[in-house]
């Protein structure tokens, strides 16, 4: 009698990535490839990706890489985390620098590195270690124009509270930031915004500036809380929102279903050009920006937003009957949707799909998922949301046999 085969493993992308170039990929960098000309960096992650999905048996053909306006200095969302040594108080990535410096990145605004080396020699201070030594990481987001300031901390009392609002009027009088809050993470969590929350009252302390950040596509404005996630490369968006529009080319009585929506991106924009729009999302917060949006845009007759986990189960259970004109869009996070979320969607049997995958090495494992749901992928678009590092966002396309 034959053995029973384990489940093939998938060969990741940033193997094929390595295979693929001429030089040593340096495992330690959280950019690795921002030392090459773009032009090279294109046409090796063109390579290697085509290649990922040869070796993981995914036999459709990739679009070209759709590049970046921005290849390098485009993250609008930064982080350090802190590191209180006896060596001294610096900012780093994976490893720890220098007493007193801070890492440095090809790939950020050149106001956010600015920014940090202010935070440190303020930190450095005597006056300061009650502040700079409950902390976790020091984040900076926002758009080109504003930045917005998070520090993350594992200890609020009363001397931490009172150091950040002596900062805070620091902060405003040099002008470098617009806001500025604190957030709570005793369980010091590797993730720098997605931590096991303590109690709500507790979570966040906001100290000076906006309460929201903004986004503005075309001519829609998003605004959404500063803890909520958005995409890290602003000059990207208006691309993305483009392709989602082409891929799943709306109708005026579609009923678009935005799955893990966040506030509501493509709910906003893509949704526009349909009758109705549903959107999901565990996020209350990112929920609640997605409603207030839908006010300000008076769209709230046509565009519903659910705080739910997205599970095999919500969309049986919980979900509105589906319809014949039904579109989907399907954002998850890195490690892709929950067991038996894709054969539920497809039990539905929308028109078309369009699956966003952040984590590229989910891709062959998900798209087997869909075909044998008795879908079949249309396109596979690979675009370069994370230039000068071993990383894509890929819009997949399917559609029912």
């Amino acid at each position: 009698m034959s053995k029973n085969k384990s489940p093939q493993r998938t060969t990741s992308f940033e193997s094929c990535l390595k295979k693929m170039a001429s030089f040593t990929l340096d495992d330690n960098s959280p950019e690795p490839l921002a030392s090459l000309d773009y032009a090279q960096e294109c046409e090796l992650k063109n390579k290697a990706f085509a290649n990922f999905l040869k070796v993981n048996d995914v036999d459709i053909e990739a679009s070209a890489l759709i590049q970046s306006p921005k290849p390098r200095h485009y993250r609008t969302t930064t982080k350090r985390r802190v590191f209180n040594s006896s060596n001294g108080l610096s900012f780093g990535f994976t490893n720890e620098p220098k007493a007193g410096t801070v890492a440095e990145s090809a790939l950020e605004p050149e106001t956010h590195l600015d920014i940090y080396k202010f935070l440190i020699k303020i930190f450095t201070e005597k006056s300061y270690s009650a502040l700079s030594k409950a902390l976790n990481w020091v984040i900076i987001r926002g758009s080109y124009e504003r930045q917005f300031l998070i520090l993350n901390i594992f200890k609020m009392d009363a001397k931490v509270v009172r150091k950040a609002k002596q900062l805070s009027e620091l902060l405003q009088k040099e002008k470098l930031v617009e806001g500025a809050m604190l957030y709570f993470d005793p369980s010091q969590s590797e993730y720098y915004l997605e931590a096991d929350r303590p109690p709500r009252d507790l979570q966040i302390k906001h100290l000076f500036g906006p309460r929201t950040l903004g986004l503005k596509v075309n001519d829609t404005l998003m605004r959404y809380s500063p803890t909520g996630f958005s995409q890290v490369n602003e000059s990207m968006v208006p691309e993305m929102i483009d392709l989602a529009k082409a891929m799943l080319n709306p109708k005026s009585q579609d009923h678009l279903l935005d799955l893990y929506c966040g506030y509501g991106l493509f709910s906003h924009t893509v949704g526009s050009f349909c009758k109705k729009v549903t959107g999901y999302e565990l996020s209350a917060d990112a929920i609640n920006s997605a409603r207030e949006i839908t006010k300000r845009l008076k769209t709230s007759q046509s565009t519903r937003f659910y705080s739910e986990n997205i599970t095999a189960g919500t969309i049986r259970d919980k979900f509105e009957p589906e319809t014949q004109k039904e579109l989907v869009i399907l954002d998850p996070p890195r490690k892709g949707c929950e067991a038996g979320v894709i054969p539920q969607i497809a039990n539905r049997k929308p028109k078309r799909v369009l699956h966003i995958f952040c984590g590229t090495d989910e891709i062959p494992r998900e798209i087997k998922q869909w075909q044998k749901s008795n879908y079949i992928v249309k396109t596979i678009q690979p675009i370069d949301m994370f230039a000068g590092t071993p990383n894509l966002e890929t819009m997949v396309l399917l559609e029912s046999k």
